[in-house]
């Protein structure tokens, strides 16, 4: 038997190279078609664009390793099926379950080895290219910034411009908005210019024309509002570096983390909700206890006996009794409705973390259902296994692609939970997969078509 297991499994490794090497440059030119021109723009270095695109094979590897299992198991189950090599190994006393074995071994050591990748290499990946990716926006600002975008690719400053021209540098419809700490906030409005970037002096000129300068010196105070009307002026932002800057985020996002890392991030914001759920009953309670007190107060003023002030008309009363507990009310509803939305908003990302934990486990487990699922389709096919490989493989991985993605979208909004969103496209398939195997091995139909088309059954009577 060791020498079918390294047989079949032999067999498998030929198409599964073949495929992963197809699905890899399938990826490779959408990247190239993603960012040929940001790096031709931008001016970057060789060295930095390989590593750049060194880096990005990180996450497309978490989904390509996954891919390129079914059209191997398709096309190796296939060439058993075409050779006739399956109908000898049953007839060897072989059943369907022997022959599955050692691919389905092979799928869970990958599909152990990708959780491994997808908590450990893939977070240090992503964390890497994004900041990678930061440092090549903040380069050669002329080219980030585009039409009818709020761009802040200068720090400091958010510019929109309506009309431009990459060629000569025009401009038109330019507003400029500065607000750089210890400086005056001010908005530059102009109806046409030019756009310079003056490399020698590492500055980034705009030559504006017909426009106004608005400027509040103190915000709290508007007495302080100036605005200046020009026919020409220039303003240059210094320090426009368009060389390459290396910095480090401390922060990461749910795709820079591994799953231990998001869980220990999970338990700090449901230990923040609960500190803001206990001052949110005490915010509602002070009211009411303020209220209590208030009625005792009254209730003590009215006996005659400990009457030390003279009583409060009553119309004065009344409307006091109106204002206070109106405002309080107003404050207090006020006070709850913002921390209400913190608190959704904490879910929210609760659930965004919990989709990320799930989605690590749930792709490499999809390993072995694509061969659960590939092998008896490949034995069915029977000789056109081999033609149908591809069709297969694409079929069904955007069946759990769309599942995928639709999930973690219901997710995110909160229709369905984490767990349901990322691990429904393995229970879908992978139950249609265990009928499909069980059906293949008692060599029935999985679907009886003459019990179902009523054209036949008709003629079947007549």
């Amino acid at each position: 038997m060791r020498i079918l297991d390294r047989y079949i499994l032999k067999i498998h490794l030929g198409p599964y190279f073949f495929g992963l090497a197809i699905i890899t440059f399938v990826f490779v030119m959408d990247f190239i078609f993603r960012y040929l021109d940001l790096f031709i723009g931008k001016g970057v270095d060789f060295f930095i664009v390989l590593e750049f695109f060194l880096l990005s094979l990180g996450h497309m590897f978490a989904l390509i390793i996954p891919m390129a299992v079914m059209p191997a198991t398709l096309m190796a189950f296939g060439q058993l099926s075409s050779e006739n090599e399956v109908t000898a190994m049953k007839a060897s006393g072989v059943s369907l379950y022997r022959m599955i074995l050692p691919v389905l071994v092979a799928s869970i050591l990958l599909s152990i080895g990708l959780v491994y990748y997808n908590n450990h290499l893939l977070p240090e990946s992503n964390h890497r290219l994004l900041n990678l990716m930061i440092d090549i926006g903040k380069m050669k600002p002329t080219i980030e910034i585009k039409e009818n975008i709020f761009s802040e690719a200068v720090p400091g400053y958010t510019i929109l411009i309506r009309e431009k021209d990459d060629k000569t540098g025009k401009i038109k419809d330019v507003q400029i908005f500065k607000k750089r700490k210890g400086s005056i906030p001010t908005t530059i409005i102009a109806d046409r210019g030019t756009m310079i970037f003056k490399e020698e002096e590492n500055i980034l000129r705009f030559e504006l024309e017909d426009g106004e300068i608005h400027e509040m010196p103190d915000p709290r105070d508007i007495t302080t509002y100036r605005r200046t009307l020009f026919k020409q002026f220039t303003l240059n932002i210094h320090d426009t570096e368009r060389s390459l800057k290396r910095t480090e985020r401390s922060h990461r996002g749910d795709r820079e983390m591994s799953a231990a890392m998001m869980q220990e991030k999970i338990k700090e914001i449901e230990k923040g909700m609960e500190v803001m759920k206990n001052h949110m009953h005490q915010v509602a309670a002070r009211p009411v206890v303020t209220t209590i007190a208030t009625v005792a107060d009254e209730i003590t003023n009215l006996i005659p006996e400990e009457e030390t002030k003279p009583p409060v008309p009553e119309p004065e009363l009344q409307r006091s009794q109106r204002k206070r507990p109106g405002a309080a009310e107003e404050q207090v509803l006020q006070v709850l409705e913002n921390e209400l939305n913190i608190v959704e908003s904490n879910v929210n990302q609760i659930h965004r973390y919990g989709v990320e934990i799930h989605k690590k486990y749930s792709i490499p487990f999809s390993c072995i259902i694509f061969v659960l699922l590939g092998a008896p389709l490949a034995m069915r096919s029977g000789r056109k296994g081999m033609t149908m490989s591809i069709g297969f493989s694409i079929l069904f991985f955007l069946i759990y692609y769309v599942f995928l993605i639709s999930g973690e979208k219901l997710a995110d909004r909160r229709f369905v939970s984490p767990w349901l969103a990322m691990w429904l496209p393995n229970i879908i398939l992978g139950t249609g997969a265990v009928i499909l195997i069980h059906r293949t091995v008692l060599e029935t139909q999985v679907i009886n078509w003459n019990r179902i088309n009523p054209l036949k059954r008709w003629r079947r009577k007549g």
